[in-house]
């Protein structure tokens, strides 16, 4: 099951995708991580998510690091800097959960 704060970063990456104004054919997977990536900035405290994410994506290389940061910039970019999620957006944003369990609607 889904904690609270899972759905809440997975809201704020619906949101991301939504500022960021992309067509849906547009959205390569590396989309997703860099708004996850951007969520947990945003949120947590914990820095371990962070980099569960690049050893998900790149291992134990480092190599790759600078780009993912280069992408993560163009895309806050592309959402016209606005990457505060408020309570009320949060609230109006579906967010599917594992199978067995309702469509949640905060």
């Amino acid at each position: 099951m889904l904690r609270v704060s899972d759905k809440y970063l997975l809201s704020m990456v619906i949101a991301y995708f939504s500022r960021a104004g992309l067509f849906s054919w547009q959205y390569r997977p590396i989309h997703f991580f860099l708004a996850l990536y951007l969520a947990n900035d945003m949120e947590e405290d914990n820095q371990a998510p962070k980099q569960d994410i690049f050893y998900f994506l790149y291992g134990k290389s480092y190599a790759q690091r600078p780009m993912f940061h280069k992408l993560r910039f163009q895309f806050i970019r592309s959402m016209g800097w606005r990457i505060w999620v408020s309570r009320e957006e949060y609230e109006e944003i579906p967010v599917p959960v594992p199978k067995g369990d309702t469509l949640c609607q905060h």
